[in-house]
């Protein structure tokens, strides 16, 4: 037999209950941190130098069988140039969510934003988007809730293998950005209520039509649900692979990434 020299039996319970509540909060956390898979694909008209219209559609789905996520989104948004730093953008998002095995909802979110930007004739580019949304849910269970939103981004992306981002053939870039959201009404019952999103990753510029995007997510968000069963807790952080195509119609923009 084995001796703890030292160590009582009442320490050795405290150390043992210890270690067995920090394995339960690892496997607590670890269902809240089941990765997302963000599939999204884009259609861009450059109309002119100073008015583009974009349209994408997306398929987001969370890797757990346990608490199955999953959504379908449509995007359209208008861009309108006003200076060669300045934009405006106003457009419609519509979304179809399983939140939980027992409730789905169906959100119409119009939105405005500003823009404002550096020359992408540089190798690097810094830019800020500032956003209001209105958003409109309804859900499965007849429920319906309006609410207001304020979120910004700030990105960052340098040429890896280019003079100037404006370059549309064989143009590597290394991006990231950070988002944060405010929520100044109502918080509406999603199983992903954003905070705050980081994101890093590759867009690969093939040609003046085709390119290409992969990046790592990491969003911060509270599960506003109201089904305690379905999560473990209310505090998510998860992690997203996010990858897209990009097609470019007409005119390339100066600053079209």
């Amino acid at each position: 037999m084995f001796e703890l020299q030292g160590c009582n039996t009442g320490k050795l319970k405290i150390i043992i209950l210890f270690l067995l509540s920090g394995l339960g909060s690892i496997s607590l956390k670890a269902q809240d941190i089941a990765p997302q898979i963000w599939n999204n694909t884009t259609v861009v008209w450059n109309i002119n130098e100073n008015f583009s219209w974009q349209n994408s559609v997306a398929y987001n789905v969370l890797l757990s069988s346990e608490f199955p996520w999953d959504e379908f989104a449509l995007t359209a948004v208008g861009a309108w140039r006003f200076k060669s730093y300045f934009e405006a953008t106003l457009g419609v998002y519509s979304a179809r969510t399983r939140q939980t095995v027992a409730l789905s909802s169906y959100e119409l979110r119009p939105f405005v934003g500003f823009r404002v930007h550096t020359n992408n004739q540089k190798r690097w580019l810094i830019s800020n988007l500032s956003r209001f949304e209105t958003r409109q849910l309804f859900y499965s269970d007849v429920d319906h809730t309006l609410s207001f939103r304020f979120r910004n981004q700030t990105y960052a992306g340098v040429s890896l293998n280019q003079k100037s981002l404006g370059i549309t053939k064989n143009n590597l870039v290394l991006f990231g950005y950070f988002e944060a959201f405010v929520n100044p009404g109502k918080e509406v019952r999603e199983r992903f209520f954003n905070q705050f999103k980081y994101k890093l990753g590759l867009a690969f510029r093939l040609n003046s039509s085709w390119g290409f995007n992969l990046g790592v997510i990491y969003q911060d968000a509270k599960n506003n649900v109201g089904e305690a069963v379905q999560l473990p807790t209310t505090l998510i952080t998860n992690y997203i692979v996010d990858w897209g195509v990009i097609y470019v119609i007409g005119p390339k923009k100066h600053d079209q990434k």
